[in-house]
């Protein structure tokens, strides 16, 4: 039950006949004693949840055990020079200018990717 800001005035946040309706969809047969003590319990939690809904908190997610993060390499050719690299390209079967050419692996709808 919550107060409404109205004089005091108690509202459920949950009614009998919609608890019946959950008891129904997940097979449990409730007592009259069951009904009156689970709508009480269901606006306990219903209400915590509605004060926690109105608590504003800032949090710096990436911090956090868990958070996800991308880590992005970078890019940068080292410690090879145009002579090397000649070289290593000479031994691929297949070549297309400086890069090496592969059979394409994956097909999209009009996207070709080649891995």
């Amino acid at each position: 039950m919550v107060d409404d800001g109205n004089c005091g005035k108690i509202v459920n946040m949950i009614t009998a006949k919609e608890l019946e309706h959950l008891a129904k969809l997940s097979r449990i047969k409730l007592t009259e004693n069951d009904r009156e003590s689970l709508v009480k319990e269901f606006d306990s939690i219903l209400g915590y949840i509605d004060k926690l809904k109105k608590v504003n908190v800032l949090l710096d997610t990436s911090l956090r055990v868990g958070a996800l993060r991308n880590v992005v390499k970078p890019d940068i050719v080292s410690g090879t020079n145009s002579e090397d690299r000649e070289r290593l390209l000479r031994e691929v079967p297949d070549r297309e200018g400086d890069f090496i050419a592969v059979k394409k692996m994956i097909a999209q709808e009009g996207i070709d990717f080649k891995i």
